[in-house]
């Protein structure tokens, strides 16, 4: 009867789609970026393909995110946060698991090829590029950030070319290090959370240190605001766009204060979800740069500016 109860458990759709992580899905709204910053948002085509893409992203990384905690079942069933998940705990076998995650990853990579085959081909190299992070390449200091901040580059990658929209090279150094600073919070949490249990949960732990993590953001937090605010000043919206460059450092150093608080920083998606401060900055950040882009910003200043001038006394 128990053995009974435990397979029906197991096989609680529920319980299935919550082993596809899909809290950590807002991840993927990246891949709007591009048409964001295109000006075309109100373009139904445009809108859609990047719809369907991101559909597909949630898939493909809900499947990776799979088979990443059969192979760590065993590790994250002593951590204090991840033993708490499905297939750790045991109430998801790794078989049914793979299952899952296969039909997940076949109809995210069919659904990318459908909707534009370099977005399918972009899909794939995702997989790769999680594979070999997962099955090696986590395991090294450094380069384990870079794989997770290429994945997001990939990501806003797969939103562009479902949009039809060409990424420039200012766009993709942003959103490479604003991706590395999250990879690094992601460090700096897990170390604090597992303390010298870190060297032990995984390898690339033994080079990673707090003081090195404080040194590593020294050098890509400033990289970033700096990047992004030489990217607002050469948009080819204008140079109004650097009015969203302030909530883009507020958001940086409310992600830093946040990280002396409290754990939340290394998942960015709780941070998200969460935190009202950061919802805020993220909403009038958009809002802004949509403004911008669309030059509704502009033009509202500019009669605004005509506005008062025409009640100097002076005007003629």
């Amino acid at each position: 009867m128990q053995e009974t109860q435990e397979v029906t458990k197991q096989s609680s759709p529920l319980l299935l789609f919550k082993i596809l992580r899909p809290r950590q899905w807002t991840k993927n709204l990246i891949a709007f970026a591009p048409l964001l910053f295109a000006g075309r948002m109100g373009e139904t085509d445009s809108l859609i393909g990047t719809a369907f893409c991101t559909i597909c992203l949630c898939l493909i990384s809900g499947a990776m995110y799979i088979l990443n905690d059969i192979k760590d079942r065993e590790s994250d069933a002593r951590h204090p946060v991840k033993k708490l998940r499905p297939i750790a705990a045991g109430r998801v076998s790794p078989k049914t698991a793979l299952v899952v995650a296969g039909v997940a990853m076949l109809v995210g990579l069919v659904g990318g090829f459908l909707v534009r085959p370099v977005v399918g081909l972009g899909l794939l190299l995702y997989v790769v590029l999680q594979l070999v992070y997962n099955y090696r390449l986590k395991s090294y200091a450094i380069l384990d950030v870079f794989c997770i901040a290429a994945g997001f580059v990939l990501r806003a990658a797969c939103g562009g070319a479902a949009a039809h929209v060409t990424l420039s090279g200012w766009f993709l150094i942003c959103t490479s290090l604003g991706a590395l600073f999250l990879a690094i919070e992601k460090r700096r949490q897990e170390l604090l959370t597992l303390g010298d249990d870190a060297k032990a949960h995984r390898k690339s732990f033994e080079k990673y240190s707090l003081p090195l993590i404080d040194r590593m953001e020294a050098v890509v937090v400033p990289s970033l605001v700096t990047s992004y605010c030489i990217y607002c000043f050469f948009s080819p919206s204008s140079h109004w766009m650097l009015l969203t460059a302030p909530f883009v450092l507020f958001g940086v150093l409310r992600y830093q204060l946040l990280s002396t608080s409290e754990s939340s920083t290394g998942a960015p998606e709780e941070v998200l979800l969460r935190d009202r401060s950061i919802q805020i900055c993220i909403i009038l950040w958009v809002a802004i740069s949509a403004g911008v882009v669309h030059g509704w910003i502009p033009e509202a200043i500019t009669a605004v500016v005509s506005g008062v001038d025409a009640l100097s006394v002076f005007s003629k």
